[in-house]
């Protein structure tokens, strides 16, 4: 990856809606140029789709919860049947196994805490092989995710 693909890359994280001219224009490439390299990222799985960034507040989505969950056994079993699990629950918008104390992390959406009480009890409590599981709640997002950095080459 170059420079010109790094501009590329950066470019299409603050917005991936542009015109291929634009992003040309944007990044000083000429328009087939640009169509090459970004067809490029695609097919090297570097670029690996294109989504709208949403507003979970005005959809209803108020709160936040961040979920640590223990299982009761680190086997491959445990754990590969524990995250077939959270792909079943669109509430659950992100799943990590994580280092430390806890084995997953899990990013919750729910509208308030009277629904994120019922995504406890109907999905979280469900969740094969959980032992112990501990929310924390956002108050105020501070820095909304934009995208990674990008290395220049």
């Amino acid at each position: 990856m170059d420079r010109a693909d790094a501009a590329l890359i950066e470019a299409l994280q603050r917005d991936s809606s542009r015109s291929l001219a634009d992003l040309a224009e944007a990044t000083g490439m000429s328009s087939s140029a640009c169509h090459r390299r970004v067809r490029a990222l695609e097919a090297a799985g570097i670029i690996t789709g294109y989504t709208a960034q949403i507003d979970a507040a005005r959809i209803g989505l108020k709160a936040t919860a961040f979920v640590e969950i223990t299982l009761t056994s680190q086997s491959r079993e445990a754990m590969d049947r524990f995250e077939a699990a959270v792909q079943d629950y669109d509430e659950i918008l992100d799943c990590h196994l994580m280092s430390g104390g806890a084995d997953y992390l899990l990013r919750v959406a729910a509208s308030d805490l009277e629904h994120y009480d019922r995504i406890h009890r109907d999905c979280l409590s469900r969740l094969p092989g959980v032992s112990a599981m501990r929310s924390a709640f956002a108050i105020r997002r501070i820095k909304r995710w934009q995208g990674y950095p990008v290395p220049r080459g």
